[in-house]
Order: structure tokens, then sequence, then C-alpha cells
């Protein structure tokens, strides 16, 4: 995790790193990374220098040194939402929550479906 940093984006799909190690009310903006569709969520890893981000389309996972692209995850929602149970209906299911364990050894993501998806997380990969 970086100690004195904050992340932030948005609907122009536009990540915004900024350093707040300062401590003043206007914060250093240390560099930008395009995710090509808009961004509804976002949180650092606790143990790499990893930045995830919920985008329209997908999970990507950034390497924060290479300011690279490590995992794009593109989850089958609507196959999913089929075998589900409770579907419920044909409104767009998107990502609204990321979270890592402690360790990082594992990671969630819920959506709009109402379904939190838990994946393992290796040492070079998810």
């Amino acid at each position: 995790m970086v100690p004195c940093a904050l992340a932030s984006g948005g609907k122009d799909g536009v990540i915004l790193l900024w350093d707040l190690a300062e401590g003043k009310k206007l914060y250093l903006k240390l560099y930008s990374l395009d995710a090509g569709s808009i961004i509804h969520t976002l949180c650092f890893s606790p143990n790499r220098y990893w930045l995830c981000t919920a985008t329209e389309s997908s999970i990507k996972i950034w390497d924060l040194e290479s300011k690279s692209i490590v995992v794009d995850l593109r989850v089958d929602l609507k196959q999913e939402s089929e075998m589900a149970a409770n579907e419920s209906g044909n409104a767009p299911k998107n990502c609204t929550s990321l979270s890592w364990s402690a360790d990082g050894s594992t990671f969630f993501s819920g959506y709009t479906d109402g379904l939190i998806r838990v994946l393992g997380v290796t040492r070079n990969c998810i």
C-alpha cells in the first residue's frame, strides 16, 4: 500500500494518484492512468504496490511502479445472472465495491446483482 497517497477516479475513466505527504490543502498530483471506461470504485492492495479499479467492462489491477495493468478481469455477469436464483431483470450489473483481505491473499468484489465474487491471489496474479 502507498502510505501517503490517494487515488481518485470517475466518469472520465482517468485515475489520478495524489501525494498527501505534504499535509497541505492542495496536494501534488503524482500521475494519471487511463482506465478506458467509467470507474466505479478503486482500492489499494495491502501488501503490493498495486491499485485495483472497477470499470464498466472489467476489474483492472495496476502495478503502480510500472504504471501498467497486471490483470484485466472480465466477469461474465450475464451468464452468472442466468444461473443465479435471484435474477433481477436485464439491468446492467456493475462492480461497485472492492476489498482485499488484510494479508492480500484474497480479493472481494461486490456487484449490483447482489453477489460478492471472491478470488484467490497468488504471488504473480489472480
